[in-house]
């Protein structure tokens, strides 16, 4: 019987020693000062340094997709910092609150790899293979992810996002394929359905080369430095638990908003 090899972690990414690190190959010594966030987030999760174009389209949509007020996680980050949470952990449930309906640009880059493939199996250009999948999609009432923005219906950062991709060359089959299917919404549901700021990063990741999942990535690290701050913010400007009756408005958590005026459950009753 051969002799099992000791544990080790296996990884293609980086290694160290006492007296070097080295990502992807390069000496982190070299990569620091002479490369981008941007661009060093491409090496780690892509394996090489970026084009100079692909380089600043990343830098753009981190910078684009990194605050965004008021929303799910930096609500969820907010909460948790009033609970005593320290950052760290604040910023991980804000993480958390990162889902299907919030900060997701992996699912509409999903939705543009779909309709390529029905293009390419069923013999269609990729605008008939847009407008079938919305016509389809909206006959079985299925969110269209990367699509519509509750608080902004035509997202103010699709535009600049979409428009630097063209000027930068990066346009291609999946930007078209995005593009093609708010075109055919206007059939579809009598209104132009707008695509929103993650499935701008979705389409546009893709025509760079990311994977859904390595875009997800993207949102979340970039994203995380709102989360920071909001967490930092919580906890130096406001006291904790967020109910204070001192304050001079109602909070969150404030008894008022939790009285028998704001349920609807089964009236009071006793146990048999």
């Amino acid at each position: 019987m051969s002799e099992k090899k000791p544990f080790a972690w296996e990884t293609g990414i980086a290694w160290k020693n006492k007296d070097r690190i080295v990502v992807r190959g390069y000496d982190v010594n070299e990569l620091t000062g002479n490369i981008s966030f941007a661009e060093h987030f491409h090496l780690v999760l892509r394996g090489e340094l970026p084009t100079p174009e692909v380089g600043r389209m990343t830098e753009a949509i981190m910078v684009n997709m990194a605050e965004h007020a008021m929303s799910p996680s930096s609500a969820t980050v907010r909460f948790a910092t009033s609970g005593g949470a320290e950052l760290n952990a604040a910023v991980a449930a804000g993480v958390a609150g990162i889902g299907r309906l919030h900060g997701t640009a992996d699912r509409p880059a999903d939705l543009f790899r779909a309709v390529a493939e029905r293009a390419d199996r069923d013999g269609l250009s990729d605008t008939e293979a847009a407008a079938k999948v919305v016509a389809e999609m909206r006959e079985r009432r299925e969110r269209m992810p990367g699509f519509h923005h509750a608080q902004h219906i035509r997202d103010p950062r699709t535009e600049r996002l979409l428009g630097l991709a063209d000027e930068l060359g990066i346009t291609g089959r999946y930007v078209t394929i995005a593009r093609a299917m708010e075109d055919a919404t206007e059939d579809v549901f009598g209104r132009r359905v707008w695509i929103n700021g993650p499935g701008s990063m979705g389409c546009v990741g893709l025509d760079m080369g990311y994977e859904p999942l390595q875009l997800k990535a993207m949102f979340i690290v970039c994203r995380s430095l709102s989360l920071c701050a909001h967490s930092i913010e919580e906890v130096t400007r406001e006291k904790g638990w967020r109910a204070s009756a001192n304050s001079d408005m109602v909070q969150p958590l404030s008894l008022e908003m939790q009285g028998p005026d704001h349920y609807d459950g089964p009236a009071d009753r006793k146990l048999p």
